[in-house]
């Protein structure tokens, strides 16, 4: 009988917190008359997708005291027209400076690099992150790693 209780009660606490999430952060009633704002479209593309260039960069990989490696980057981004790509091409200047920060941050947290080793997907990541700081969100639909090169120094 006592198991059957707290069973019951273990039940009621878990309903009780469903409940209160529930309320907490479940969807928000709209009021009458209160207009509710959709989601702005996203703008269809008309023709096939349209690829800037950046880079080569090159970042040093910093040891204890010296440069380990060298890596070498190419990245493609994607966008939509020609008038975009015009203007991502006049702010690639800025994208490699910033990519080039963002490369040593993510190089020395270990964010992008597993030892010796380059972590492409962590990369991209963080390239893209870079490039919507730089360019504003939706302008680059994509980042398209081109090349990777890491040389050893010896």
């Amino acid at each position: 009988m006592k198991k059957i209780i707290l069973l019951v009660l273990a039940l009621l606490v878990l309903i009780g917190a469903g409940v209160g999430g529930y309320v907490m952060f479940g969807p928000k009633p709209h009021k009458e008359g209160e207009h509710v704002e959709e989601a702005p479209k996203k703008k269809e593309r008309t023709g096939p997708p349209v690829f800037v260039q950046v880079g080569p960069m090159i970042v040093p990989v910093m040891g204890a005291k010296t440069v380990e490696q060298n890596i070498m980057v190419t990245v493609s981004l994607e966008v939509d027209d020609d008038t975009i790509r015009e203007q991502v091409r006049v702010q690639s200047p800025r994208l490699i400076d910033a990519y080039v920060q963002a490369l040593y941050g993510g190089i020395d947290k270990g964010q992008v690099i597993d030892g010796q080793v380059l972590n492409i997907p962590a990369l991209k990541t963080k390239l893209m992150e870079t490039t919507e700081k730089v360019l504003g969100p939706g302008v680059v639909h994509d980042v398209l790693i081109q090349s990777v090169s890491q040389r050893p120094v010896y």
